[in-house]
This record gives C-alpha cells, structure tokens and sequence, in this order.
C-alpha cells in the first residue's frame, strides 16, 4: 500500500524510539537479554563437557575392571 492510502486508515508512523517503547525493548533490555544468553550458553556448555568427562571416566573404569 502507498503512505497516503495506509494514512487514510487511521495507520501512524513511528521513530525508532517510540518503537522501542512500544516493544519493551531498549539497550538495558537488550544488555541484560544478551548476558542472560551468553550465561546460558556457558552454563550448557560447562554441563556437556562434565558429562562427557563423567562419560569417558566411567567406560575406562569399567574397562579396567573388565580386564
């Protein structure tokens, strides 16, 4: 649709920061939702390589015994 026919229907524009506003977004939201991400990330990543170790010593010990 052309800007006059969207303007016709009642439609505003908006700036980008009255659409962050209206999101709930912003940079404190936007700071703390990307740390929250990379903890996260971190956290699985440390969770994968304990079992992965708990894994291998398991098998070997398992191994020594059956030999």
């Amino acid at each position: 649709m052309k800007n006059l026919e969207l303007k016709e229907l009642g439609v505003q524009e908006m700036n980008a920061t009255e659409m962050t506003k209206v999101n709930g977004g912003g940079p404190l939201s936007d700071i703390l939702v990307n740390t929250l991400f990379v903890a996260l990330g971190g956290v699985s990543i440390l969770v994968n390589n304990t079992v992965q170790f708990v894994g291998y010593t398991v098998n070997s010990l398992l191994g020594f015994i059956k030999s």
